[in-house]
């Protein structure tokens, strides 16, 4: 879009007093730039709005919300010492503070209402005890790795502007059951003194060590002494649970979280936006073919992919054609891609443009494929022509 640097300014200017009418012309055209291919032009306006959203867009209409904040427990400091084992000394938790330059995870639309729902109670867990409710405060997040749960538990603990402290259950987990129970105990004391959200990492270890044929009594006292400390805490403090196997987690475990978020693999549109703020090198047309190649990428899967071609453009000389950068990380990164793309990336540049063409749904002209594979268009319909023979054949 011609000017957008302009536009972009006037709407970071009268974003500083938003009104709905304001917000809703700025989200039109978010979309019809996105309609159009813009995906760079639209991120930056939707960063905008999420910059400047306001609390007051969910508030309910008969109450007066002040800022939120939480009545219980003791401010956690910076000068405050984690958590450590009595007899080893080891520190059982890490604690890290809310960043307000942290930028803010990308979200599936709908994925993102859900939580910001569920956050919106969270923030306001006080008022609603003041109205004779109380609020479940705990939160199972699961999904395969690299979606981005440890990544939403520190956006959850910024939006309550509260400190998180870390706890890997794994480490918990000591060959002396009796000291395991006694680690779970004094990690949850802490928690509870202070303002904080406590998130236990790689929960499923809490089930593998049910696998254990030996000392079922000391097993069976460790995972209830876990499960009560949840129960316990459940209203009085923020409790976030994450893993990568909730198969492994029985219906009691289960039983213990009121919100189960499942988080997963982004869709195309989410990876667009993933790409784009990965690699503002790339154009729009080499966003939508990353976004078009990496179905079944998870977040951490897309990054690496970014990161791998920004190192090889940074390294070479000349500039690489966006599609042999590909080629090469296929061949060092086996099994990442689905078999349908790996194919593609593994035939020659004039059947894969024609795969590009048939296969991506109408996403690429003739001209964005001559640019992707910075040729003019007369030789990429010659190709595309050549191979329609041959399918023909």
């Amino acid at each position: 879009m011609e000017n957008f640097n302009t536009i972009l300014s006037i709407c970071r200017v009268a974003m500083e007093n938003p009104n709905p009418t304001l917000t809703g012309h700025i989200k039109r055209l978010v979309a019809k730039l996105r309609s159009k291919g813009d995906e760079r032009n639209a991120l930056s306006l939707e960063k905008l709005l999420d910059s400047q959203e306001e609390d007051t867009t969910l508030v309910p209409s008969r109450i007066t919300l002040t800022k939120p904040s939480i009545s219980w427990g003791e401010k956690l400091t910076k000068a405050v010492k984690p958590p450590v084992d009595k007899e080893t000394g080891n520190i059982l938790a890490e604690i890290i503070f809310p960043e307000n330059e942290k930028s803010k995870p990308i979200f599936d639309h709908a994925f993102e209402t859900a939580l910001d729902s569920m956050l919106y109670e969270w923030k306001h867990a006080d008022l609603l005890r003041q109205n004779g409710i109380i609020t479940p405060l705990s939160c199972l997040l699961y999904g395969a790795p690299g979606t981005g749960k440890t990544k939403t538990a520190f956006y959850i603990s910024d939006k309550l502007s509260l400190p998180i402290v870390i706890a890997r259950l794994d480490g918990l987990i000591s060959s002396f059951l009796g000291t395991t129970a006694r680690n779970i105990a004094t990690l949850f004391d802490f928690a509870n003194r202070y303002k904080c959200v406590l998130l236990l990492d790689e929960f499923d270890a809490i089930a593998k060590i049910r696998d254990d044929p030996h000392e079922l009594g000391e097993i069976k006292r460790v995972v209830n002494t876990l499960l009560q400390c949840i129960d316990n805490r459940i209203s009085n403090g923020f409790t976030i649970a994450i893993t990568n196997h909730e198969k492994l987690l029985d219906t009691a475990v289960w039983r213990r979280f009121d919100t189960k978020i499942h988080i997963p693999k982004p869709n195309s549109e989410v990876r667009k936006k993933l790409i784009a703020s990965f690699s503002h090198e790339l154009n729009d047309t080499e966003i939508s073919l990353l976004a078009w190649i990496t179905i079944g990428f998870s977040g951490a899967d897309v990054e690496t992919l970014c990161n791998f071609i920004k190192r090889k453009n940074i390294l070479s000389k000349e500039k690489i054609c966006l599609i042999e950068n590909l080629r090469s990380y296929v061949y060092l990164n086996d099994g990442v891609l689905i078999p349908e793309m790996k194919e593609i990336l593994a035939s020659d540049n004039e059947s894969m443009a024609y795969a590009i063409l048939h296969s991506s749904n109408g996403l690429f002209t003739q001209e964005k494929i001559a640019m992707l594979f910075s040729k003019d268009k007369s030789t990429i319909s010659r190709w595309l022509n050549k191979n329609k023979e041959k399918s023909h054949e």
